[in-house]
């Protein structure tokens, strides 16, 4: 059953009867167009604390709630893909949505956004061009995968797929808009797992605002980095529509002439 306690503290907030304030809700504080899964910050100050206690952070609306984390009240703020939920799942996209931090075994050490803010559905940011299925690529020769993004702003990271199932990385942290990557067929894979001759091959390419760094964590989000009223998902993937074969260097050949040969 959804808390009443949000309707409490607006009520408190419109007759002027709030107690001192010890938190302070810096950001999300309303007005804001987040789209789900967007990299930002909940940030707070506090006043006539040790910095000890611990916080809960919650996300309250009509049309999804929840918690997001606990922090200590020290910590000033947490990292937030905009809309998750302390179970990993994402708010249903809407408006009227608030932050509402409390202290732990303290209810009346809290703040709310004072504005409500929206919650977007995500958009598409990247589309893998090349190969997008059907192609013969031979081993030891060069390959240019090439992609579109929009606003060619942060970094992608490149897969390689056989029947479904990840291999490896053929190569990450690369400027987004660059566009494009030479691939030399049959060059080990960043995990070394080998690929040789074969078919059900896919490409996928992710998406990322910021690099990675190490471990497949994503470089820390400095406060301000990112827009507050806007936003785009932190990570987009995109695959080839149709799978594509890769040939050694003899059988690509062979393939080669059988086709002069047909045409």
């Amino acid at each position: 059953m959804k808390k009443t306690w949000l309707v409490a503290i607006l009520l408190i907030s419109a007759f002027g009867m709030l107690p001192a304030q010890k938190l302070t809700l810096l950001a999300p504080n309303g007005g804001e167009t987040l789209v789900n899964g967007t990299p930002m910050l909940i940030t707070w100050s506090h006043a006539k604390l040790t910095g000890s206690e611990t916080l809960i952070i919650a996300l309250e609306g009509s049309a999804d709630f929840g918690p997001i984390a606990y922090s200590t009240v020290a910590a000033g703020s947490i990292p937030w893909l905009a809309g998750q939920k302390m179970d990993g799942s994402f708010a249903k996209p809407a408006g009227g949505y608030r932050i509402i931090i409390e202290l732990v075994g303290d209810e009346t050490a809290y703040d709310v956004s004072d504005q409500p803010f929206t919650l977007a559905a995500p958009i598409s940011i990247v589309a893998l061009m090349t190969p997008n299925g059907g192609e013969a690529l031979e081993k030891g020769k060069d390959y240019d995968i090439r992609w579109s993004c929009a606003g060619q702003q942060g970094y992608v990271t490149l897969s390689l797929f056989q029947d479904e199932q990840p291999l490896g990385t053929i190569a990450e942290n690369l400027p987004a808009a660059s566009l494009s990557y030479r691939w030399r067929i049959g060059t080990p894979l960043f995990n070394s797992m080998p690929y040789g001759a074969g078919g059900n091959y896919r490409i996928q390419i992710q998406w990322r605002v910021r690099p990675i760094v190490d471990m497949g964590k994503e470089a820390p989000l400095a406060t301000g980095a990112l827009p507050q009223k806007t936003g785009v998902l932190q990570s987009n993937n995109d695959r080839s529509d149709n799978m594509f074969q890769i040939m050694e260097a003899a059988a690509a050949s062979t393939q080669k002439a059988k086709n002069e040969r047909e045409e």
